[in-house]
């Protein structure tokens, strides 16, 4: 009988890497991150309720954390009130930490202000960290796209996991990634140039070269938008960075 392994210290499953438009089966913006005892989620996007329940009952979560207010990056949390009002999670409860306003936002949808389940704390402006379960830290880093929205790191076991969340520029969230075992960012243009315009989002080269700055052991690239091919993506980020690129694929668990 072969020895049994270690559990990995971090795990990333990505259960939904889709845009704000996606292809078919796409799930919006949603990951799971889990060390042996802790489990947390990184944004809950439009589809993640329904697909994170293949892999966990939302009332196992020990956290939720919002990187901005963007519907595809937070909009089944509505989804997550009526479960824990009414569902199965009825008599639980979750910490759901999310940048300033989003709260309200999403109060608003709701009309009669109850969230049962559901305690919302506001992430400090600019930047700060939190103690979570099982020993995970997360820090958070304001980066420019819907003010606020944060890109996101949580360390655990002597590993780092960075999500850039969406952002304008990759210089915004080079402090945080530093160092990182494993890089989470968006590529939103695919492998096309950037545009000439100001833009709220990064392209596959503007990705890898994040990566090779961090020093990050891996990249994994997400949120590309449905008209970019996303092997192109991949190969344009492995040029840049000169390390290992994958592309974020929903149930496929990435040891951190």
């Amino acid at each position: 009988m072969p020895p049994m392994q270690e559990p990995a210290p971090l795990v990333l499953t990505p259960i939904g890497v889709g845009t704000a438009y996606s292809r078919p089966g796409d799930v919006q913006s949603c990951y799971l991150v889990r060390t042996p005892g802790a489990a947390i989620v990184l944004d809950m996007g439009a589809g993640s309720l329904n697909r994170l329940q293949q892999e966990i009952a939302p009332e196992a979560l020990d956290a939720i954390v919002i990187s901005h207010g963007h519907p595809d990056h937070c909009i089944d949390l509505l989804a997550l009130r009526v479960y824990f009002g009414f569902g199965p999670g009825r008599g639980h409860e979750v910490t759901v930490y999310a940048p300033e306003g989003v709260a309200e936002r999403l109060m608003g949808f709701v009309g009669d202000g109850r969230w049962p389940g559901v305690a919302f704390v506001t992430l400090d402006r600019g930047e700060g960290s939190v103690e979570l379960a099982d020993g995970m830290t997360l820090s958070h880093r304001e980066v420019p796209h819907l003010p606020p929205t944060n890109a996101l790191r949580v360390d655990a076991g002597g590993r780092s996991l960075v999500f850039s969340a969406d952002t304008g520029t990759a210089d915004a969230v080079l402090p945080l990634a530093a160092g990182s075992d494993v890089l989470l960012c968006e590529c939103s243009f695919g492998a096309d140039p950037m545009p000439d315009d100001p833009a709220l989002h990064l392209n596959a080269t503007a990705a890898g070269e994040l990566a090779r700055r961090a020093k990050a052991g891996k990249l994994v690239l997400t949120h590309v938008y449905p008209e970019y091919d996303r092997e192109d993506a991949r190969a344009a980020a492995a040029q840049a960075f000169g390390g290992e690129v994958v592309i974020a694929r929903q149930g496929e668990a990435v040891p951190v």
